[in-house]
C-alpha cells in the first residue's frame, strides 16, 4: 500500500481590522500608490483627507478607516464618513437624497495592485458595512465609483449594489450606487 501524499497547509492569512494611528503611514501609502497607478493622482479637492488621515478617521465621530492585510502586509483600505456630496458636480437630487444623518458614505476602497483578486476589496467592503449600520448609527451606505478603472465598475455590480445614478459621460466615468445593506450583511452573517 502506498503512502498518501502529504495534504498542503495554506498558511495564507487575510485579515481587516479598525485602523489604528500606527497602521496610517502604510495605508497612505497604499492610498497613495492606488491614486497615482488607477486615478490620475492626487486631487486636494477630492483627496484631502490623505493629508490627515488620524483626524478625517481615527478622531472624527460616526467615521471610521478599515485596513486589510495578506499575509501580514498592509495592502488594502476602505474607509467610512457621513455622506457629504458636493453639489456640482454631482446632481442636486443625488446630495439631497444622501446627504442625511442615516446615510454614510463609503470611501477609499482601494487595493495595492500586489493584494488584488485575493478577496481584500469584498472583505474591507463587507467589515466597513457592518461597521456602518452597528456602532457607526447608519442605516443607508452610499458609494460612487470610477468606472474608468479596470474592474472598480464590475466589483461593485457583483455585491448587493443597486445603481442608483450614471454620470457617463462626466470627466470621471462616475457611478452612484447604494449598498443593500441587508443582502450583504445575510451574506456574510
Amino acid at each position: 500500500m502506498s503512502a498518501l501524499p502529504a495534504a498542503s497547509v495554506s498558511t495564507t492569512q487575510l485579515s481587516v481590522t479598525l485602523a489604528e494611528s500606527r497602521d496610517l503611514p502604510l495605508a497612505e501609502q497604499v492610498m497613495r500608490e492606488v491614486l497615482d497607478s488607477d486615478l490620475g493622482g492626487y486631487r486636494s479637492r477630492w483627496h484631502r483627507d490623505l493629508d490627515d488621515l488620524q483626524g478625517a478617521y481615527l478622531s472624527s465621530p460616526r467615521s471610521a478607516l478599515f485596513v486589510a492585510r495578506y499575509d501580514g502586509e498592509l495592502l488594502g483600505t476602505a474607509a467610512v464618513r457621513p455622506c457629504d456630496l458636493a453639489s456640482p458636480p454631482n446632481p442636486e437630487w443625488l446630495a439631497e437624497r444622501y446627504n442625511q444623518p442615516d446615510v454614510c458614505q463609503l470611501v477609499r476602497v482601494w487595493v495595492s495592485g500586489r493584494g488584488r483578486r485575493r478577496g481584500l476589496g469584498r472583505s474591507l467592503v463587507e467589515h466597513t458595512v457592518a461597521w456602518s449600520t452597528g456602532p457607526g448609527g447608519y442605516e443607508r451606505v452610499y458609494l460612487h465609483t470610477d468606472a474608468g478603472v479596470p474592474g472598480a465598475e464590475a466589483f461593485w455590480r457583483s455585491l448587493p449594489a443597486r445603481e442608483v445614478h450614471d454620470a457617463r459621460p462626466d470627466p470621471f466615468d462616475c457611478v452612484h450606487f447604494e449598498i443593500d445593506v441587508e443582502a450583504l450583511l445575510h451574506r456574510i452573517g
